[in-house]
């Protein structure tokens, strides 16, 4: 007996013989990995999808430690539903934003003037006012059109064209914006949220709305996390409505929901227990993470499907519950472990992605994949073992009905369809073969993206207010930080940090997307110290303006003049010089250089990127940006950077563990190819159906890519081992493929659609990311069925048909070295 026989007769006598003993084990694992929940750490934010090793990232950590006083700032967009150019429109807004900057917890964050960017100060510079309590109509109209009409007007009209604009139903919209000191903790945080409860408060001839990070964040975690749940109860009805339909016995059902209940509850608990606030393998829980459960209800239940269409086969053969038991087990470990192992391989590739949380989903998913057939072959079989076993006894067993059976008619065409199959495969292949050229150059032009409103409720208010700013004025602000490495007092570094400078200032040369000025950098303190403004609070000082004047007198900036300006100011305004600017004598300086974006349209980003780039006329290695949506492209371009990498990964792990498994049990590592085959077919017609349906590769749906193959090889390594089965009784190529989708047909159709409505689920979600990801992941499940049958069957029989010709050639071997042996009786025997 070889050693994966004996590995199998002791597995499955050992679940029989010990039933019992069987469920406390999976008790006391079950207590001791659902422990692991209370240790699950809170949601992840959105900012871990960030790669740690790119750029931006690098640059955020370069902040964070260098201008460790500097503060950031951070935006709350008010949005203003409703004609604001009215008396009770503008004194609404203007009562309002006195509250917020009067608000306890707010007034203290107030970024320094102006905080405020709204259309009643440029309307009150207009009407000449205090207070807009007294203004008439008339008034404000004689306002507007003098705006239109006056050029020096120009500023004001620009400034009021940002900020209001049309919604898509063709509504009036504006905007005003509080500009906060970014703390980088809780007080910043719950002063948005004050900023939110006051604007949701407020009321008047205008709605208001509010749209901050912290809104975006709750949201977002919300969403992904006890939003989820009502999912996971529709999946689990969902799969046992179908269930009901292909099993028709109640104890099964409950039987398979109970395993059902065990795999997320050791999945969860490993989680919590490899996490932050354990071990420290992983992060903190995700976003991706949320579809874990989903995913592990439909492909449990394929698992399960296959133990208990064994276990019924051999009690319809007439074998005793025991022993129907022991060889419908022996007869699903090796495919559905493999299937499984094959599966975790592929969602542990991700491990290679440089974004965190991908190879953290890899690693949760992996693990839920592989717990459930360890509970699903254990549970179940030790539960039936006990109560089937007792009715035996008493003579109540009632006859066991065949999986294969459940749907009438599906026995017999699955039969006729692999004689049409097996008999004439030229056209199904070529059907096969066509699609795939088809959805191969269709995948060409795959999408890749990534936005946190991906992870927002499509319907919810939020989405709309941000769907409303990018339509009424081009989107909600943000704060952008450019990153400078170069030395603060070379005369190139000066004229380039002024050059790009004054290209903001000029609205013709500002980079596309930046919203503002540079408010912040060196040369706007220098500035403040050289020029007389005559505005209150200049910090203006002759002496350190005549300084200046003969350090930047030649046509070279005198190094040592501009660096004892710098250590005056420094001593003078340590915490602003500090701000903005890190002098190290030892290395490069860093400047840090601010100004105001719009967000919402990631190729505006993108062109934004590629301005700044434009206007700095030194290294382009000296100079990175970042904020919130340049996160977001960072984050793109590296799922694009790793999608062929981590795909050709999978492929090869799979190629590799199913080519030695068959090497291994059979010395046939060919089955490997012929299993693989189907996985790269099922690939193409993924990616390809993506870019036909517009949907992109993103970090949900990155996730296809591993399911897809893992689904693939399950139904192809079943259909596999099923035709060994087969071809080892019959020794007929033809008549084993029929037989092999007879007797399968109806059991992969029932795990297809468990699993495939199981995940659908996802479909319900009002994430867009997982709408998209469960359509995926239906329309993979389909796939790999149609092309497993298709391909499978007649690979397998020209397999099957070698095999004969081996053996025929190996007999008539024997019987010629018979026939020499018989007719020389002296040769030695």
């Amino acid at each position: 007996m070889s050693l994966s026989s004996q590995w199998l007769d002791w597995t499955s006598r050992l679940i029989t013989a010990r039933p019992w003993v069987t469920l406390a084990v999976l008790a006391i694992i079950t207590v001791g990995l659902g422990a692991g929940i209370g240790q699950r750490a809170p949601l992840a934010e959105s900012i871990t999808f960030l790669p740690r090793e790119s750029d931006v990232a690098k640059a955020m950590d370069d902040i964070e430690e260098l201008f460790e006083h500097s503060e950031g700032f951070t935006a709350v967009t008010l949005v203003l539903r409703g004609n604001v150019f009215t008396p009770s429109g503008l004194a609404q807004i203007d009562r309002l934003l006195t509250s917020i900057v009067n608000e306890p917890g707010v007034a203290e964050l107030l970024a320094h003037s102006p905080h405020v960017a709204a259309p009643t100060l440029p309307m009150a510079h207009l009407l000449d006012v205090n207070s807009f309590d007294s203004v008439t109509q008339a008034q404000i109209d004689a306002a507007l059109q003098r705006i239109r009409a006056a050029p020096e007007l120009g500023p004001h009209r620009a400034e009021l064209a940002a900020m209001t604009g049309t919604d898509a139903d063709g509504g009036p919209i504006a905007v005003a914006v509080v500009w906060l000191h970014d703390t980088g903790d809780e007080d910043v945080e719950q002063a948005q949220w004050k900023i939110h409860e006051l604007a949701e408060a407020d009321r008047g001839s205008l709605r208001v709305r509010s749209v901050s990070p912290a809104v975006i964040e709750k949201a977002y975690i919300k969403a992904t996390g006890p939003d989820m749940m009502p999912l996971v109860g529709v999946a689990i009805l969902v799969v046992a409505a179908v269930l009901l339909v292909f099993m028709r016995s109640l104890l099964d059902l409950l039987l398979i929901l109970g395993g059902l209940v065990l795999v997320p509850i050791w999945t969860l608990g490993a989680e919590g227990w490899l996490g932050p606030a354990a071990l420290g393998v992983i992060g903190p829980p995700n976003a991706l993470g949320a579809m874990v459960p989903i995913i592990l209800i439909g492909l449990a239940v394929d698992y399960s499907i296959q133990a208990i269409s064994h276990y019924r086969e051999q009690r319809g053969a007439g074998q005793p519950v025991a022993e129907a038991i022991r060889d419908g087990l022996r007869g699903v470990i090796i495919p559905v472990t493999l299937a499984a192992g094959t599966t975790v391989a592929c969602l542990l590739t991700s491990l290679l992605s440089p974004i965190a949380p991908v190879g953290d989903f890899g690693v949760v998913a992996g693990l839920g994949v592989g717990f459930s057939p360890i509970v699903m072959l254990t549970f179940i079989p030790a539960a039936r073992a006990i109560i089937d076993r007792r009715r035996e006894a008493r003579g109540s067993l009632p006859p066991a009905r065949p999986v294969a059976g459940a749907l009438p008619g599906v026995e017999r065409g699955a039969e006729k369809l692999a004689a049409l199959i097996v008999r004439w495969p030229a056209p199904f292949l070529i059907l096969v073969a066509a699609v795939t050229i088809g959805m191969g150059f269709a995948a060409r032009d795959i999408s890749t993206d990534f936005s946190i409103r991906d992870f927002l409720p499509r319907d919810g208010v939020l989405s709309r207010d941000l769907a409303t700013l990018d339509t009424a004025v081009g989107g909600s602000t943000e704060v952008v930080s450019v990153l400078v490495k170069a030395e603060a007092t070379e005369t190139h570094t000066i004229l380039n940090v002024l050059d790009f400078t004054i290209a903001f200032d000029d609205e013709r040369r500002r980079p596309r997307g930046a919203a503002s000025s540079i408010y912040a950098s060196p040369g706007h303190l220098v500035a403040d110290w050289t020029t007389d403004s005559g505005e209150p609070g200049d910090k203006y000082d002759p002496e350190m303006e005549a300084l200046f004047s003969q350090a930047t007198a030649g046509l070279q900036v005198d190094q040592n003049l501009i660096q004892q300006v710098v250590d005056n100011i420094r001593e003078l305004d340590t915490h602003a010089i500090s701000d903005v600017m890190v002098n190290d004598p030892d290395g490069v300086d860093t400047l840090l250089l601010q100004f105001q974006a719009y967000s919402g349209d990631p190729q505006r980003t993108r062109w934004m990127q590629e301005d700044i780039k434009g206007i700095w006329f030194g290294k382009d290695n000296a100079i990175i940006a970042t904020s919130p949506e340049i996160i977001t492209l960072a984050i793109t371009d590296e799922i694009r950077a790793s999608q062929t990498e981590t795909t050709l990964a999978s492929i090869a792990a799979a190629l590799c563990i199913l080519t030695f498994f068959f090497w291994l049990t059979l010395r046939q590592p060919a089955l490997g190819l012929i299993a693989i085959g189907p996985v790269a077919v099922v690939l193409i017609w993924v990616l390809g159906t993506m870019a036909l349906l517009g949907i992109p590769y993103t970090i949900a749906t990155s996730a296809v890519t591993a399911l897809s193959i893992g689904i693939s090889v399950d139904y192809a390594i079943h259909i596999i081992h099923r035709y060994q089965e087969e071809y080892l009784r019959r020794r007929d190529p033809e008549q084993a493929a029929a037989r092999t989708l007879a007797t399968t047909g109806s059991a992969l159709l029932g795990s297809g659609l468990t699993t495939a409505l199981g995940v659908a689920v996802l479909m319900l979600s009002p994430l867009l990311a997982f709408q998209q990801f469960g359509i995926m992941v239906a329309l993979t499940i389909a796939y790999s069925l149609v092309v497993s049958v298709l391909m499978i069957p007649p690979a397998m029989t020209i397999w099957g048909a070698y095999r004969n010709m081996r053996l025929r050639s190996m007999v008539k071997r024997l019987w010629e070295e018979l026939d020499e042996i018989i007719e020389d009786p002296q040769q030695p025997r």
